[in-house]
């Protein structure tokens, strides 16, 4: 091959080299961009994801109920802002930690249930969810909703509907004894006038005394069946309830119980005479739970829009199995009680506008809490009198 020839070669082999070494930069090119396109992309995912992602944990944390996740080993994955105020813990102390951890009673295996904290008073409902990742499980989320109020107002609509078909009963009951016992009443005191000054006269005046008691009886019962629409006067509660308490201190002393109160010196618009009856109502039921040497507190607080009488005592408490019934018309737990007084004093608060609670632990005691609506605190009381009732 002479030099011509070769030359000729060499200069095609240079030739294809740089020809393939432009395709490859095309390539190159071609390429890059490409790749440049796929990270933009990558990018924007990336931010929608987080975008999305911020999204749902505002949405997880702001939700009202309790959120926990956790994966197939019970452990922590992630609690949201309501599981932080609901255990008074931070999700970074218990993230990775078994959820028992939290001291929540829980059996895994039943999808949705209600636990009741006894120690705080409070009821949840539990639903359990398992996530599944194609066909395994990945772990499960747990919603924990705090229904004590709930179920609070379920009782009282339940209680509500038994004191109305009671009160209607006992209105009828009321209208067919009224009638015979004036009679019987009329009788007895002319009985008595006859019999006065023999020796009959005692068995004459328990006639009459035992009437009386039952026409009293019967007054009750007819004011549980069509409570008095409450009349709107001015009155101080400290004063009402120092009032109360002078009435009842001699079954008080009898006792020795030591009387502790803390009343607010506040005035308040509605019934006085109505209201006195409810506190002394709750005031007696204390006395008769203490049986000798105990403790009353009486101290009033604002709480949740509601202005409280609270009236506490150390006496013998009152089993947990009963507490939703001591409301109901007719059931005590005394002897010779007419279960009356606990039905008339929230058919009073109900009146008003308010209502009462109650808290008990057996051999520890019990705390009545009047609750009156704040809109009945009159504020400001000097000039209210001034322009209301000086004119």
């Amino acid at each position: 091959m002479n030099e011509k020839t070769k030359l000729e070669k060499l200069n095609q082999a240079f030739y294809q080299f740089n020809r393939a070494s432009e395709i490859l930069q095309e390539y190159y090119r071609s390429l890059r961009e490409h790749v440049q396109h796929l990270t933009f992309e990558l990018q924007k995912k990336n931010r929608e994801l987080e975008t999305t992602l911020g999204f749902l944990d505002s949405i997880i944390q702001s939700i009202d109920e309790a959120i926990v996740v956790l994966d197939n080993e019970k452990r922590i994955i992630m609690i949201n802002k309501a599981s932080e105020e609901l255990f008074k813990i931070d999700h970074s102390e218990v993230k990775g930690e078994n959820f028992e951890i939290l001291g929540f009673p829980l059996d895994m295996n039943n999808r949705s249930c209600i636990v009741e904290d006894s120690d705080n008073e409070r009821i949840f409902s539990v639903s359990v969810s398992q996530v599944k990742n194609k066909e395994d499980s990945a772990g499960y989320v747990l919603l924990i909703k705090d229904i004590t109020a709930m179920k609070a107002k379920e009782l009282e609509d339940n209680r509500n509907k038994r004191l109305i078909a009671m009160g209607e009963m006992m209105a009828c009951i009321v209208h067919e004894l009224r009638n015979p016992l004036c009679s019987i009443e009329l009788y007895s005191s002319m009985l008595y006038r006859e019999l006065k000054g023999t020796p009959y006269e005692s068995i004459a005046r328990g006639v009459s005394g035992g009437v009386q008691n039952l026409n009293n009886f019967l007054s009750n019962m007819l004011y549980f069946a069509k409570p008095r629409i409450p009349k709107k006067t001015l009155f101080r509660i400290d004063t009402l309830v120092e009032e109360t308490l002078s009435m009842i201190t001699p079954v008080i002393q009898t006792r020795s119980i030591i009387i502790e109160h803390t009343v607010e010196s506040l005035y308040m618009e509605g019934d006085s005479g109505l209201i006195k009856q409810a506190v002394m109502n709750i005031l007696l039921n204390a006395v008769q739970a203490i049986d000798s040497e105990g403790v009353i507190k009486i101290y009033t607080e604002t709480k949740d829009g509601f202005f409280r009488l609270n009236i506490e005592d150390s006496g013998r408490g009152i089993e947990r199995s009963i507490i939703d019934r001591i409301f109901d018309p007719f059931f005590s737990t005394k002897d010779g009680g007419t279960g009356l007084g606990l039905s008339i004093s929230l058919r009073i608060m109900q009146s008003h506008g308010g209502s009462i609670s109650i808290k008990s632990m057996t051999g520890e005691g019990t705390v009545f809490s009047l609750q009156f609506p704040e809109r009945l605190i009159i504020k400001g009381v000097d000039s209210y009198v001034s322009n209301t009732y000086c004119r």
